[in-house]
């Protein structure tokens, strides 16, 4: 009878035997961990807060004396909005030439231009920039990164400082209606030019339903390769009867051409062997050097060599038949190619038709967009009050530990991940050792019994 497993005791006893083992791939991940905490160069955080405040909602003036003025509520949209103009480019641009004439040291090639180094400054800083809207609220959250905290610090005052100088040029109202003017102008010469880019396309491509005409092509193709196949087989058993009758005319064995379905050589083929035929049995009764042998023999020539003139002049039609069979062949293979080249451009025309119909559709909703704001714009301009104003909450303040790597956080998951994966290893090891290590094991898998063991 087979002993079930003592597994608790096996865990240990497996535990206890590779413990070397696990000691060392718990060492090295555990060390590993540490030297990255200790040496991985420290990043610290600086983090700050803004407030959107609600104003007068924009109304049309004819309706001023009217309705009474409300106070425009700030919705999810209006948050990210601002955090767009917060990770703006151009805000970045600004924020990187303010630390640049600070003195400020970003990375940059040796042999960059004062262009390109202000570019790299830009997108390093917009790389370390962060914002998010807090929940269940009107706040803003803007977090950067730097190696050290002072200049994290710094980064962020200049950010914020940019930015409400950027927002307040943008949300003038002047300033306002010329720059959603000029993105409506933009926008309508970008919406003619793609236009007048599809209609060309749909000129080029001769057909305004690009799909239907690759789907007549399709089937028409289906016919073609139908016809196709069909003469394919057509031309291999013509050329085969060719062959054929080539390898009987080579051989001189004109009883082979029964198989020709033709009166005239199925006349002459009878004639001669009628003849052939005549002659044996004449050959029976007179000596083959015989007048009467050799008439016959002579008469067997002639119409052999008629019945070789006729075969000859139907292989040449059978041929000519063939080749006719070969231009059709190549006929249908060229138009084949042909449906295969037009559907490839009808589908680069439908491919390219698509992405500008795409295109004319955001085109039309900016354009929407941007003459709704220019009108809001205008109306703004008999308006004191704005829509809704920006204030900081919390001014910029970096963190004295650094927000990453998180040290203790680290060499405790590296300490536990050493464990867990140093075990693993142990098992591992283990599983694969098929060594008997106990007298249960010779009895469970060799049905002896254990009678005593040799201690090492």
């Amino acid at each position: 009878m087979r002993k079930s497993n003592d597994y608790l005791r096996n865990f240990f006893t497996i535990f206890f035997a590779r413990k070397f083992t696990i000691g060392l791939v718990a060492l090295a991940i555990g060390a590993g961990a540490i030297l990255f905490a200790l040496l991985y160069p420290p990043i610290y955080g600086a983090s700050a807060s803004v407030i959107l405040k609600g104003g007068i909602a924009l109304k049309n003036p004819e309706s001023i004396e009217r309705i009474q003025s409300e106070i425009s509520t700030i919705n999810e949209t209006d948050l990210f909005s601002e955090i767009e103009i917060i990770q703006a480019n151009v805000v970045a641009e600004m924020t990187a030439q303010a630390l640049m004439n600070l003195g400020f040291e970003f990375k940059s090639g040796l042999m960059d231009t004062p262009e390109k180094k202000q570019q790299r400054a830009a997108n390093q800083i917009s790389a370390v920039i962060e914002a998010g809207i807090n929940p269940r609220s009107n706040t803003i959250a803007i977090q950067t990164s730097w190696n050290n905290p002072q200049k994290a610090k710094t980064i962020l005052e200049v950010l914020l400082e940019k930015y409400l100088d950027y927002r307040s040029q943008i949300f003038q109202p002047r300033e306002a209606e010329a720059f959603f003017a000029d993105q409506l102008e933009k926008f309508s010469n970008e919406l003619q030019q793609k236009e007048n880019e599809l209609n060309q396309l749909t000129r080029e491509s001769q057909t305004p339903i690009a799909d239907s005409e690759m789907q007549s092509n399709l089937l028409n193709m289906k016919n073609l390769e139908r016809q196709l196949f069909d003469l394919k087989q057509a031309y291999y058993d013509q050329k085969f009867r060719v062959d054929l009758m080539e390898a009987d005319i080579r051989s001189g064995e004109t009883s082979y051409f029964s198989y020709i379905n033709d009166p005239q050589i199925q006349e002459l083929s009878n004639l001669v062997l009628e003849i052939i035929k005549q002659r044996n049995e004449t050959a029976r009764i007179f000596h083959p050097e015989s007048k009467k042998i050799q008439n016959y023999d002579k008469q067997i020539e002639k119409a052999l060599g008629s019945f070789k003139k006729e075969i000859s002049k139907f292989i040449l039609a059978e041929k000519s038949e063939l080749e006719n069979i070969n231009q059709k062949i190549s006929f249908v293979e060229n138009q084949i190619k042909a449906l295969k080249k037009e559907n490839m451009g009808l589908f680069e025309a439908s491919a390219k038709s698509k992405m500008l119909e795409r295109q004319i559709a955001v085109l039309e909703d900016s354009y929407t967009t941007f003459s709704q704001r220019l009108e809001e714009s205008k109306i703004s301009n008999t308006q004191t009050n704005r829509l809704f104003s920006v204030s900081i909450l919390a001014r910029p303040e970096a963190s004295d530990a650094p927000v990453f790597p998180d040290r203790n956080k680290v060499i405790f998951m590296g300490i536990l991940a050493g464990i867990i994966l140093g075990i693993a290893a142990g098992f591992l090891v283990e599983f694969f050792d098929h060594t008997f290590k106990s007298p249960e094991d010779v009895e469970n898998n060799t049905g002896m019994v254990y009678i005593f063991s040799i201690p090492e």
